[in-house]
């Protein structure tokens, strides 16, 4: 081995060992549905699964809960676009209502052409990212078509996915809102905890 390999492998130690303890300092262990209602807490940032139904609430069918503290902006919300009003700039995402924000970027995989609220029709499959306020508003800074990921698995369609903050807990009923979506736990919710 020449010496200007050896002092390259000795720089770049460090950084290895850095990439090694962030892999190891963070794992995810498996949840049982009691053992999740346990571990969640109002302010919790958690990520949801279910599929949509007519009832009001989502049976959940995987849950995450995450232990960094993100910030505000990174709520977001994956359904079915139930209406629009291109008048006051919103649009409704499953039961979420979306504002669009100056500088919100549209993006689509397939469609070119999706560059803003005009092209946002109700049964499209969206992906909505932004800020959740306290009047139960998602202040939409970027919105993308998932429509091609329901053309290849149309039972996607289905589902509501999100991440955000638990903004309610009912230990009972097993229910958590989270971006003025009610999901239920139930004996079959898949639930992980990523742990330092």
């Amino acid at each position: 081995m020449t010496s200007r390999r050896l002092q390259w492998l000795i720089r770049c130690a460090p950084l290895a060992l850095l990439i090694a303890g962030a892999a190891v300092a963070q794992t995810e262990r498996a949840l049982t549905p009691a053992e999740l209602m346990g571990a969640l807490k109002v302010g919790q940032w958690v990520k949801l699964e279910g599929a949509m139904a007519n009832a009001p609430v989502v049976q959940c069918s995987q849950a995450r809960v995450l232990t960094e503290d993100m910030p505000d902006g990174n709520s977001q919300i994956t359904a079915n676009v139930r209406s629009v009003d291109l008048g006051k700039g919103t649009f409704v995402v499953y039961k979420t209502p979306c504002k669009v924000v100056q500088g919100c970027t549209f993006k689509s995989k397939t469609q070119p052409s999706f560059i803003g609220l005009a092209q946002v029709k109700p049964g499209m499959f969206l992906n909505v990212e932004g800020t959740f306020m306290g009047d139960g508003t998602l202040l939409a800074r970027r919105v993308t078509d998932k429509s091609d990921e329901v053309a290849q698995k149309p039972e996607r369609k289905a589902l509501v996915r999100l991440r955000g903050r638990v903004a309610r807990l009912n230990s009972g009923a097993k229910t958590m809102t989270v971006l003025g979506v009610t999901f239920q736990v139930g004996a079959n919710t898949q639930a992980k905890s990523v742990t330092p």
